[in-house]
């Protein structure tokens, strides 16, 4: 074999070593006022300029790192404030791609980390977008509370009943045997009155 060819390939395959892709080994996400918070981390320098990102109108934001590659298995490990839906990760062949669903982006900017093995990504809402996300939490936790409300009314009532229909039916049998209405008749009925003026009227009107 030619001399020179031999060390061209020699220094190809170096070059090929040296460029290794980046392995990303971690990524952390957390929520502020107006957005998220994204910390990238690699094993190598990350650099900007390999970095792209875009929101699509389906609800996505796609961030791509060329030259690199990540475990896909990781997903499952990351942990995602509530305001981001879902985030998948995907290795191409020659980048790799985290995307998140979240509520629409106003603006996004990757910059860099004291650690030169980290990069940051800042996704801003539009105020808008916040306060509609922050109305809706608020109304499913409100019927979350409603819902417990009702259940819990359910039993004390059914319970109240059932207490009310038992006193009343021992009373009316202990009374077979003497001329005097006994007390767990007339308590029984009074809770059983109660019972129904309270959720007839007063639950009603709440």
């Amino acid at each position: 074999m030619n001399p020179i060819k031999f060390y061209l390939i020699l220094l190809f395959f170096a070059i090929q070593s040296f460029a290794a892709d980046v392995k990303i080994t971690d990524i952390k996400i957390n929520s502020k006022k107006n957005g998220v918070f994204l910390t990238i981390s690699s094993n190598q320098p990350l650099s900007r300029a390999t970095v792209t990102g875009w929101y699509s109108e389906n609800g996505w934001f796609y961030t791509t790192i060329m030259n690199a590659r990540i475990d896909t298995n990781m997903v499952e490990t990351i942990k995602t404030p509530s305001i981001v839906n879902k985030i998948n990760l995907h290795n191409t062949s020659e980048s790799v791609q985290i995307s998140i669903k979240v509520p629409m982006i106003e603006m996004h900017d990757f910059f860099d980390s004291d650690n030169p093995n980290e990069l940051m990504l800042a996704l801003r809402f539009p105020i808008s977008s916040i306060e509609n996300v922050l109305s809706e939490a608020k109304s499913v936790h409100e019927s979350n509370l409603d819902m417990q409300t009702a259940f819990n009314y359910n039993q004390i009532r059914n319970a109240a009943l059932l207490v009310g229909a038992s006193l009343s039916i021992a009373g009316i049998i202990s009374s077979d045997e003497q001329e005097t209405i006994r007390w767990e008749f007339i308590t029984g009925v009074g809770l059983l009155i109660a019972t129904y003026l309270y959720d007839r009227y007063i639950q009603l009107i709440k």
